[in-house]
């Protein structure tokens, strides 16, 4: 059990590594999907994709942080952030882009379903 809680920690910190460096570097893919969302979001959408992009490489950080440390407490705020991010990006998905990426949803279903899990865990302890 101590493997996989490691290993699910490092995949989804991996994943949130590898959704926010395109964010914060301005792939020009990212940046256009962020337009996209300037219809459901009133915001600038190169603020809100460097806002989005820090959150995640934060989350990232605090994953890290939380398996190497094993601090509940950490673990409670990265795993509530992570969840409070996948509904984030779910509601995005099918609310303001035309077409839903549906690998991006699969993943945030993932996401959202292993950060329920782990906060049921962590909030036992």
């Amino acid at each position: 059990m101590k493997t996989f809680n490691t290993v699910s920690n490092l995949i989804a910190a991996g994943l949130m590594l590898f959704f926010s460096i395109p964010k914060l570097i301005g792939v020009e893919k990212s940046v256009q999907g962020f337009e996209q969302f300037q219809s459901l979001v009133p915001i600038d959408p190169t603020i809100f994709r460097v806002f989005t992009g820090i959150v995640e490489l934060t989350i990232a950080i605090l994953l890290i942080i939380y398996t190497i440390k094993g601090i509940n407490n950490l673990g409670k705020l990265a795993y509530f952030l992570l969840l409070a991010t996948m509904i984030g990006g779910l509601t995005m998905e099918f609310f303001a882009r035309p077409k839903p990426e549906m690998m991006l949803v699969v993943i945030a279903v993932l996401l959202s379903a292993l950060s329920i899990y782990k906060l049921k865990l962590l909030l036992k302890k």
